[in-house]
C-alpha cells in the first residue's frame, strides 16, 4: 500500500527559465557587483570563470562521493580562486544572497506541479522532498513564493542531512521522517541515476520525470497526469520492480 510520495526540487518542481550559461552568467554578475561593494573590482570574465571553477571542484566532490558541499564552502573555494581571503559576516552574506539571485529571478515553477502536489494530497498520500541541494532557506523561499511549501509534510535536503542522492542515507532520512517503509513509497524524479537507482535500490517504488527515451524503465512519464496515473496505478496494484 502507498502511503507517500516524494518529490524531487530542481528539474522536477522548479526549474530555470533560462540556459546554463545564461544562469551562470546572471549569478557572476550579480557576484561582481556584491564584491564591488565591499571594494573588490574584478572583470566579469574572472568571475565567471572562478565561478565555474569553483562549481567544478566542490561538484567533483559531490559526485564521488555522494555528500554534499554546502553553499557557504563552494563559495569560499570561490573567494580563493579570486585570491579573496575576506570571511565576515557580512561579506559573505552578501555574497550568499548574490549567488541565489538566479534561483529567484531566472526560474518558474514545472508546468502541472502546483495541481500535481494538490492532487496527491487530496488523495490522502503524505508529501516528501527529496533533494540534493546544498543550500535550505532559499529553498524554502522558493517553494513559499511559488506556493508549494505548505503541501510538503517532509522536506529532506542534502545540505541538512549531509548525504545526497543517490546514497541509501538521505532516503533513509526521508522514509525515517514520514514513518514508512520503502514498499509504502514512491520517489519521483528527473534524475535516473540518482532519484530512480536510488530510490530502487532500498525498495522503494519510482517514477522517472523525463522524455528520454534511450533508456528502457517501465514507469517513466514527460508529464505530471502521467505522474498521478502510475501512481493511482501503484496503489491500486502490487507492481514487481525492475531489477536494479
Amino acid at each position: 500500500m502507498i502511503k507517500a510520495v516524494f518529490v524531487d526540487f530542481w528539474r522536477t518542481l522548479v526549474a530555470p527559465r533560462v540556459s546554463e550559461d545564461e544562469y551562470f552568467a546572471f549569478r557572476a554578475k550579480c557576484l561582481a557587483e556584491a564584491l564591488m561593494e565591499f571594494g573588490y573590482t574584478f572583470d566579469f570574465n574572472r568571475v565567471l570563470s572562478a565561478h565555474k571553477s569553483s562549481r567544478r571542484i566542490c561538484d567533483a566532490v559531490r559526485e564521488s562521493y555522494f555528500i554534499e558541499v554546502p553553499l557557504d564552502l563552494e563559495l569560499k573555494v570561490f573567494l580563493s580562486l579570486l585570491d579573496v581571503y575576506e570571511r565576515g559576516q557580512n561579506f559573505m552574506a552578501s555574497l550568499r544572497n548574490a549567488y541565489m539571485r538566479p534561483l529567484f529571478n531566472l526560474t518558474s515553477t514545472v508546468d502541472g506541479a502546483y495541481s500535481f502536489l494538490k492532487n496527491v494530497r487530496g488523495m490522502g498520500f503524505m508529501v516528501g522532498l527529496i533533494s540534493n541541494v546544498y543550500t535550505d532557506l532559499e529553498v524554502f523561499d522558493v517553494l513559499k513564493r511559488y506556493g508549494l511549501y505548505d503541501f510538503f509534510d517532509s522536506m529532506v535536503l542534502s545540505c541538512i542531512v549531509g548525504f545526497r542522492k543517490p546514497r541509501s542515507d538521505i532516503f533513509k532520512f526521508a522514509l525515517n521522517s514520514l514513518h514508512v517503509n520503502p514498499d509504502e513509497a514512491v520517489m519521483v524524479g528527473d534524475d535516473y541515476n540518482a532519484d530512480i537507482m536510488g530510490a530502487l535500490n532500498i525498495g522503494m517504488k519510482a517514477i522517472w520525470f523525463t522524455n528520454d527515451h534511450s533508456v528502457e524503465y517501465p514507469f517513466k512519464a514527460d508529464n505530471f497526469n502521467s505522474i498521478l496515473n502510475i501512481i493511482v496505478d501503484f496503489s491500486r496494484n502490487h507492481h514487481s520492480l525492475p531489477s536494479s
